[in-house]
């Protein structure tokens, strides 16, 4: 549901007589409770003083380059029964690794 589309039902929502609170705003209508007080705030309900924690977003936080370029990683190795075993896929089938054999410059 788009913003003006929210407030809209939010208004008939308010003139109910129902209790409104961030909390019950936000599940109502599926945004996090920043958004819910910017709209009830904006609509002109008065919210008590314990509302105000949600007045100011928190700022982002970035993660490390090394975290976010860290690449795909290989979850085809498992250890099973004590040994590194090649899972083949999705599949219940796989290899050993010293059971491995080199074929060329490919391992089989």
């Amino acid at each position: 549901m788009r913003k003006q589309q929210r407030r809209d039902s939010a208004r008939e929502w308010i003139g109910s007589g129902a209790t409104i609170t961030v909390k019950s705003y936000a599940k109502r209508y599926g945004v996090d409770r920043y958004t819910a007080y910017d709209d009830l705030t904006a609509l002109g309900v008065t919210l008590p003083a314990s509302a105000g924690l949600w007045a100011q977003r928190p700022p982002s936080i970035r993660r490390p380059a090394a975290e976010r370029d860290a690449g795909p990683v290989d979850n085809s190795w498992i250890m099973l029964d004590g040994r590194p075993f090649f899972v083949a896929g999705f599949t219940p089938y796989g290899i050993y690794e010293d059971e491995m054999q080199p074929c060329g410059d490919v391992w089989f």
